[in-house]
């Protein structure tokens, strides 16, 4: 194979890239629209409501730390964690259910884990600024 195609640190940074601009998309959504709906699930699960201002940890902060190369391993089990909690706080009866196009109803989420995880196991890369 050539090798360009060899270049495992730069997949990092792509993973991390992917994985951070997604997460943050979603966080800007609740930063500009609010996170009362957050709240309503966390009621209705009788937790209390100031956990929803977690979600910020979870979808801007970490997702900028995964980004910028910043404890890679760590922020990314912020976003195991607070991708967990999705799956049980919003999807809980939904975990194995398909779409009409085949796929997984919470596939999103899934790929979140996923990605997560293979930055818990492997670290940031060389392209970081605080390679871990």
């Amino acid at each position: 194979m050539m090798r360009i195609f060899n270049q495992p640190d730069f997949g990092l940074f792509w993973l991390r890239l992917g994985l951070g601009v997604m997460l943050m998309a979603h966080g800007i959504f609740k930063l500009t629209n609010g996170i009362i709906g957050i709240k309503e699930i966390l009621k209705s699960h009788a937790l209390p409501e100031f956990l929803a201002y977690g979600v910020f940890l979870g979808e801007i902060i970490a997702p900028a730390m995964i980004i910028l190369g910043i404890y890679s391993r760590l922020a990314s089990a912020v976003v195991l964690v607070n991708s967990i909690a999705i799956l049980y706080l919003a999807h809980l009866g939904k975990l194995f259910a398909f779409t009409n196009r085949g796929g997984f109803v919470v596939e999103e989420v899934y790929l979140y884990i996923a990605m997560a995880l293979c930055l818990i196991f492997s670290g940031s890369g060389k392209f970081a600024i605080k390679a871990d």
